[in-house]
This record gives structure tokens, C-alpha cells and sequence, in this order.
């Protein structure tokens, strides 16, 4: 195996030629860490329907955000838009009754989501023992959005016994800038994964192609700073153009651009599971872009094409459905295999 640095600077630096002839070796990484399985998601975010699935129950692993439709930041790729899908649980005392709402309904767990404060975090602290109790009383999988992550909530965080945490990590101080409006750096997404790690709460990091106004920008650093750690899975997911946004007339980035990044963390870090998660462009953008994830080699997908699900049925490749966040990917290995429904 060739080095990180060289990985990256082949995968990010060299003609779209060679990236298609790296496909079949990232392939290759893939199936042999991990077998010939692959994972496909659908949780309760997003209405699903295809001719192999069917997931329409929104509480069976829903998005609950802590803010409401609020948040601090107003970064240009999405004004808080992203939010509005999410359902609003702005106290510890709504926050509660909506997990139970998913035990009422069959669902398995909930991501507890929620916008930025100006720091850059979402304001966790006082819903931390809503969170424990939730695991205690309800034994829910919770995964949470943590933002960056602060050492006066890491610790409490972790005895609330959360089954992963999640966030965004920004390789460029220009796009934590220009797009997040954040006077930080990538410092403080490298120490939010140090402080998750030393604390032993599950991470998982996402690379967030494109998010540089539709430019790859920063995402070779962001998979460096990630394989300095233990992530219990990575995640790739794209920049999609959002209405009322500053950025909804920005040209996204093409499905080899992401999968220049999906094979480059591939590469770099082939003992971890590696997902195309659920935020990606729509129509032939997305198919183009699932079908050429599998050739990289992911282990999962979120919310997947039905050309993805047909290509790996041609490549004979075990699918295993899940309606779970695509972050409990280690839950969904040893499931059984997908049946029609």
C-alpha cells in the first residue's frame, strides 16, 4: 500500500484515467476487509420508495432537531433549510416524548440533531440527561450531531452512553470561513475527534464533498486528519444546490468528483467502513454517483438508486437493508440479508 500522502495526491491531483483504473483495486479493498457485503440505508429522514424497498414510517429512525428550525450560523449551503425536515424538539421534557413516539411506532432509534451555536457546536449540554434516560428507559440506538465538540460536553456526553456522534470535517480554513462563517480552523475539527476518541464515543466523521461553493477544497485534508484516528465508520456525502440559499444556483460536484474523494478514503483508510451517505445531488447525477461508489469499493449506501441496487445485484454483491441512520453501519453487518417488502 502506497502512502497516505501519495494515495491522496494520485487521487486528487491525477487525470480522471487514473482514478478509473485505481476503481478495481478500491474495490478490491473493500470486499477484503469486509466481504462481499453492502449495506443499504433507509431510516425515517426521507420518505422511500423503490421496487426493491419500501420504508414510509417517518419515526423509524427519525431526525429530531434540538433547535427547532434555528441555528446561529446561516452557512451559505444551507440557511437552516435542512432543519425544516427535521422534527423540533426544543426542550428536554419535547425531546423525551418524541422518543417515545418512536417506541410507540416500532422504530429502532432517532438522531438528535439540531443547529450550530457561533461556536460551531450544537447545544447538547442541557438535553444530555433527556439523552441518558433515553437509553436507559427506551433502549434506543441514539446517534448525535455534534458539531465540534468542546471538552465541558464531551465527557458528560459519553456517559450518556450515545451510540456514535457524528460531524462534518471542514479540511479548509477557507470554507470554515467563507461557508460556515466560523473564525475557527481545521484545528478544531482535528481536536473534536481527538476529544470524541479519547473519550471512547464511537465517531462518525463525514466528508462533505463540494461544500467549497461545488470545488473540491479541502477534502484531501479532511480524509488525513481522519485516518490520524479511529472513526467507527467514515461517510462521504455531497454538497446538493438548496433553494433560498446563497448557494442554490452553484453547480454541485460531478459524480467523479466524489468519487475521486470515495476512493482516495478508500485507499487511506481501508480497515474502516466506508459510506455514501444520504446528502448527495438527485436523478442521473445520483445514480451515476452510486453506481461508480460501488466500483470504489463503499460498504454502504443511504438511501440508494435502484441503479445502485441493480448494479450490485449484477456484481452478486449480499445486500443488506437497514432502516437505521447509515452511521450503525456495524449493527447492520451481521444482519441478515435484505428481502423484498
Amino acid at each position: 500500500m502506497r502512502s497516505i500522502e501519495g494515495i491522496l495526491d494520485t487521487c486528487f491531483n491525477g487525470p480522471r484515467e487514473e482514478i478509473e483504473r485505481l476503481l478495481e483495486r478500491a474495490f478490491t479493498v473493500g470486499r477484503a476487509s469486509f466481504g462481499n457485503k453492502l449495506a443499504l440505508y433507509a431510516p425515517g429522514m426521507i420518505h422511500f420508495e423503490t421496487e426493491f424497498y419500501t420504508a414510509t414510517d417517518p419515526y423509524r429512525f427519525p431526525s429530531i432537531s434540538i433547535t427547532g428550525t434555528h441555528c446561529s450560523l446561516n452557512c451559505d449551503h444551507c440557511r437552516g433549510h435542512l432543519l425544516e425536515t427535521m422534527i423540533p424538539a426544543t426542550t428536554p421534557d419535547t425531546l423525551w416524548e418524541a422518543c417515545q413516539r418512536v417506541v410507540d411506532h416500532g422504530g429502532s432509534g432517532c438522531l438528535i440533531s439540531g443547529g450550530s451555536t457561533s461556536r460551531g457546536n450544537v447545544p447538547l449540554d442541557r438535553f444530555i440527561p433527556t439523552i441518558r434516560r433515553v437509553k436507559r428507559e427506551l433502549d434506543l440506538d441514539v446517534v448525535v450531531h455534534t458539531g465540534v465538540v468542546y471538552p465541558d460536553v464531551v465527557e458528560r456526553l459519553s456517559q450518556a452512553g450515545i451510540d456514535g456522534a457524528m460531524l462534518d470535517i471542514i479540511g479548509s480554513d477557507d470554507t470554515i470561513r467563507e461557508v460556515y462563517h466560523l473564525d475557527l480552523t481545521t484545528d478544531a475539527f482535528d481536536r473534536s475527534m481527538e476529544l470524541l476518541q479519547e473519550y471512547d464515543i464511537p465517531m462518525m466523521p463525514h466528508i462533505v464533498v463540494g461544500l467549497h461553493r461545488g470545488r473540491l477544497h479541502g477534502e484531501s485534508n479532511a480524509i488525513r486528519m481522519i485516518a490520524k484516528y479511529r472513526p467507527e465508520s467514515v461517510i462521504v456525502v455531497a454538497f446538493k444546490p438548496l433553494e433560498m440559499t446563497p448557494m442554490e444556483h452553484t453547480t454541485p460536484p460531478t459524480p467523479w468528483d466524489i468519487t475521486r474523494v470515495i476512493v482516495a478514503a478508500r485507499l487511506a483508510m481501508p480497515e474502516f467502513p466506508l459510506i455514501l451517505g444520504c446528502a448527495r445531488p438527485h436523478g442521473e447525477h445520483r445514480r451515476k454517483t452510486d453506481v461508480l461508489a460501488i466500483r470504489a469499493g463503499v460498504n454502504g449506501i443511504a438511501y440508494p438508486t435502484e441503479a445502485a441496487y441493480y448494479f450490485a445485484k449484477e456484481l452478486g454483491l449480499r445486500m443488506l437493508m437497514s432502516d437505521q441512520c447509515c452511521s450503525l453501519m456495524n449493527k447492520t453487518l451481521y444482519a441478515r440479508e435484505m428481502t423484498r417488502t
